[in-house]
């Protein structure tokens, strides 16, 4: 009889532990960042396979609650350019309201210098450290907390759709994503590009980055503090 008690309020402590666990942010059954009573864990999407149509996430993400100013530097870019960034910023701001990140990404215009504000990020023309590449993400973080990000487009990149491609996977890794260059191209906005004005056929973000990007998002980790610490040394 005691060994039947046992069992009995075993089952009720992890019935317990369960529904504490739901109380936390999780991914809901459209992909979605969640949290409180009626979230519902969802698998990963049956298109999503790691390594070959979905990316992994790195160490570090915009804090949920972020609204993060994006500059472009002045006369980098034209008319239709900035234009081009902003299809690609908007396409984000809309899958990050499905997934509730609370990340908001707000056109800021012009500048004449990068900007070194908090929660900024400056697109400008420049050749990238790896000569070879078409645009690069950097991360400043500063010893006064302040965090910033510069994204540097390689000048061989004129193509109008290259350009949002481009902006949508460098985005991508400011939001947690990592490069997936054996990804197949049109499947993740961080697969590779095919050539210089030939992008990854991806110019919004797929429902496997939303996927992911949402699962970092749930998962309750201080990541950010740690890329701070590193990037002080």
């Amino acid at each position: 009889m005691n060994i039947l008690k046992l069992f009995l309020y075993s089952l009720f402590a992890a019935s317990c532990l369960s529904l504490v666990l739901c109380e936390k942010a999780v991914i809901t059954a459209q992909g979605a960042a969640a949290t409180g009573e009626g979230g519902k864990v969802a698998t990963m999407p049956e298109q999503c396979r790691l390594g070959k149509t979905s990316t992994e996430t790195i160490g570090w993400r915009w804090k949920p609650g972020t609204q993060v100013k994006v500059y472009y530097l002045k006369g980098n870019f034209s008319e239709a350019e900035a234009g081009a960034f902003s299809r690609a910023i908007t396409n984000w701001n809309q899958a990050l309201r499905e997934i509730n990140s609370q990340i908001v990404f707000v056109i800021s215009g012009e500048r004449e210098s990068v900007a070194t504000n908090n929660a900024s990020l400056t697109v400008l023309r420049g050749i990238p450290r790896v000569t070879k590449r078409v645009g690069e993400t950097r991360f400043h973080a500063l010893s006064n907390g302040v965090v910033r990000l510069t994204v540097t487009i390689n000048p061989v990149v004129t193509d109008l759709s290259a350009l949002q491609s481009l902006l949508t996977h460098e985005l991508g890794h400011s939001l947690g994503l990592a490069d997936c260059y054996k990804c197949r191209r049109g499947t993740t906005a961080m697969s590779a590009f095919k050539s210089n004005n030939q992008g990854n056929d991806v110019y919004e973000p797929s429902a496997c980055d939303k996927y992911v990007v949402a699962a970092g998002y749930a998962d309750d980790s201080n990541a950010q503090a740690r890329l701070v610490a590193l990037e002080q040394r």
